[in-house]
């Protein structure tokens, strides 16, 4: 299922990084046998990195659930952290701009208003096929228990960068992008009793 169009709304502006070759010099010295979690196609003195990035998903589960039962056409699927990320690509000036944003990769709550804990994730997943693309996960976490799928939208791309945040109503926000105005919000229905997208105003 395709993200839907995003909305062009401005919660804060992000400033761009303007980046060196550092970033890239840093992927190109990792082991030969051991591909980056990221790579970048194109030049960071003319596009922002999250743009030129292509992830390459290496583990074959997400918080314990095999990605084969997430969709059974998937072989792998990982998720975005931090630590898998070079922080010349995250930092500018020793300073966290997702953090500054307040975006993340995985954002806790009650987003159906249930009592359970729920966290939202989002990274790249590979079907066996060969195909890759972008995922954003909404996951129960009973006490005690094994983490539940409650959520899930995929789709197909060559730009599977995503990032999490919170409306001031307590809604998820799904960003494809740091440097934007557009952003998609995820709602939940109680009269369906399912999660679905907001719709954009400026299709109205």
């Amino acid at each position: 299922m395709p993200i839907p169009s995003i909305a062009r709304r401005t919660p804060g502006s992000i400033a761009r990084s303007i980046l060196g070759v550092g970033a890239l010099m840093l992927m190109a010295a990792q082991a030969p046998a051991e591909q980056a979690f990221v790579t970048l196609n194109g030049d960071l003195k003319k596009e922002a990195w999250w743009v030129i990035a292509e992830f390459h998903p290496f583990t074959t589960e997400i918080r314990g659930i095999p990605a084969n039962q997430i969709r059974k056409n998937w072989c792998k699927a990982t998720e975005f952290r931090k630590d898998l990320i070079p922080k010349e690509l995250l930092f500018e000036n020793g300073t966290d701009v997702m953090k500054g944003a307040d975006m993340s990769f995985a954002v806790e709550g009650r987003f159906d208003g249930s009592a359970p804990k729920q966290i939202a994730v989002v990274g790249v997943f590979q079907e066996c096929a060969g195909p890759k693309g972008r995922f954003m996960l909404i996951l129960d976490q009973p006490d005690g228990g094994k983490p539940k799928v409650r959520f899930v939208d995929a789709v197909r791309t060559n730009r599977q960068f995503a990032a999490l945040s919170k409306d001031k109503h307590g809604k998820l926000v799904l960003w494809g992008c740091m440097e934007c105005d557009g952003y998609s919000v995820l709602k939940w229905d109680r009269k369906k009793s399912r999660f679905g997208w907001e719709p954009d105003p400026l299709e109205q």
